[in-house]
């Protein structure tokens, strides 16, 4: 008696060709998670450098920086600036000292709520 020949996949087939697609797709899901952590970070790093613009343009038309976060704010409403809710992009208030008349420290947490100084974004450190 002659056997038909049976056309499709053996079982062993399919789940070699399953573990590679999960594989895969477990290797896209890190990179992309690493691409929107670094794109978070430089988009802080530019709004923390737009802020420290700011404060800089209001010491000198002022003769000093403003006294405490608050106060940024009102200036940066009263300015029409497009950071006037000083949140970086991980919903996050930028955190504002004034130092001394014209100095001051600007900086963002990088999405943490503990003190990780690695993900620590803002210049200089307070």
């Amino acid at each position: 008696m002659k056997r038909e020949k049976r056309s499709g996949f053996t079982l062993v087939e399919v789940l070699t060709v399953i573990a590679i697609i999960a594989l895969l797709a477990g290797l896209i899901l890190g990179l992309a998670g690493n691409a929107q952590k670094t794109a978070g970070r430089k988009k802080a790093e530019a709004e923390v450098t737009q802020l420290e613009t700011f404060v800089t343009e209001y010491q000198m038309k002022y003769g000093k920086v403003p006294a405490d976060r608050n106060a940024l704010k009102e200036a940066l409403v009263a300015a029409n600036h497009p950071l006037t809710n000083m949140l970086d992009p991980w919903g996050i208030e930028y955190e504002y000292e004034k130092s001394s008349d014209v100095t001051f420290y600007l900086w963002s947490t990088g999405g943490a709520t503990n003190d990780n100084r690695e993900i620590y974004i803002g210049n200089p450190e307070p």
